[in-house]
């Protein structure tokens, strides 16, 4: 039987106090919606490494998270600088017109006339509104991701169609 596919939700910044707690960048919003007692993953190589969440709360822009498995602020440094994974099929469902950020990036992004700008390469999350990073023909494209901009994900084509802003234009 096949693993089931990962999804990054996010990455160990660094220990936090001294029982093996850890300020993890969050990925989105995902971690809003992981329970005390559910399994996540960090991965080294192709092998995955189980994680039990024992507690979990928001500070400012990052997640105190604890681990069962992590009890020592030792333990939690040799974390720092891992990404944290959530089974894909554990991942909450989204409303209409909501996406996650894996489903986008790599996307080709493209003008409601049909130029193609690039590839969605990142997501930059600014606090108002995310931004898409598109690179194409050697130009950096930033893509504010508002209904008025962002017209149309159609995951199936693989491709995002973009009403850019005068000014915008690359």
């Amino acid at each position: 039987m096949e693993e089931p596919l990962l999804v990054a939700i996010g990455k160990a910044a660094k220990a936090h106090g001294v029982l093996g707690a850890l300020k993890v960048h969050p990925y989105g919003e995902t971690f809003e919606a992981v329970k005390k007692g559910e399994h996540l993953f960090w991965c080294e190589g192709s092998v995955r490494h189980p994680l039990r969440l024992a507690a979990l709360r928001a500070q400012n822009r990052v997640w105190i998270v604890e681990f069962e498995e992590v009890t020592s602020r030792e333990q939690a440094e040799e974390l720092r600088g891992k990404e944290i994974f959530i089974e894909r099929d554990r991942l909450p469902g989204l409303a209409e017109g909501e996406y996650y950020q894996f489903q986008l990036i790599g996307l080709l992004v493209e003008t409601t006339q049909g130029r193609e700008l690039g590839i969605l390469k990142a997501v930059l999350e600014t606090g108002g509104n995310d931004v898409y990073v598109v690179e194409g023909s050697g130009a950096e494209v930033l893509v504010p991701a508002i209904e008025e901009v962002v017209v149309e994900v159609d995951l199936a084509k693989g491709k995002i169609i973009v009403d850019l802003p005068e000014g915008l234009e690359a």
